[in-house]
């Protein structure tokens, strides 16, 4: 009889030890974000130029401060993430056409992605279109880089931007690079 006092004794704390680890635990919970990083381009006239002072992008930024502090884990969705030069039909060169040559974009340590001229009509094969969703294979490598710098180490993504105008691009003239990063996040809630 002792043995069994002593056996549903071990029991009952066991079962308060693992009913209290369980709320420790937190509750599973998940979101689907679209977010839409957007900053100003500038440059001037025929000078390569990398812009390195964009804010760093969080993951804080997208799901909230708490959700980030306890991510576990996402899955890109694909299908609504682009990238976007938008506002260079407003902007006039001596030539009339406005380019942003060699269009580069690296986010944090991944290899830099050329990704050709931008142009407001483009016709060429290394040209791509601004104030279009770009949603090709070598513009969904630059967010798929982001979302991994963002699910990953430090959760967050530095993004640089180069290309060679030719006509100056002041701030003013609101050209813009708008990257959209969409995704599914799970994490945990504590009560």
């Amino acid at each position: 009889m002792k043995t069994l006092k002593i056996f549903s004794l071990i029991l009952l704390v066991a079962a308060l030890f693992t009913s209290c680890e369980k709320e420790d635990e937190g509750t599973p919970s998940q979101v689907t974000k679209t977010y839409e990083y957007s900053q100003i381009l500038r440059g001037s006239k025929d000078i390569n130029g990398t812009i390195t002072d964009f804010p760093i992008l969080t993951l804080a930024n997208i799901i909230g401060e708490d959700a980030a502090k306890n991510f576990k884990s996402a899955e890109m969705q694909i299908a609504s993430c682009y990238i976007e030069i938008d506002g260079l039909d407003q902007i006039t060169a001596p030539s009339g056409v406005a380019t942003l040559k060699d269009f580069t974009v690296q986010i944090g340590t991944h290899p830099a992605i050329v990704l050709g001229d931008c142009k407001v009509q483009p016709q060429l094969q290394n040209e791509f279109g601004s104030d279009v969703s770009q949603s090709t294979a070598k513009f969904i490598n630059i967010v798929t880089n982001i979302f991994t710098d963002l699910t990953s180490g430090n959760k967050s993504a530095q993004i640089k931007v180069s290309f060679n105008p030719n006509v100056d691009i002041p701030a003013s003239s609101n050209l813009r690079i708008k990257i959209v990063v969409s995704g599914t996040y799970h994490y945990v809630v504590f009560e």
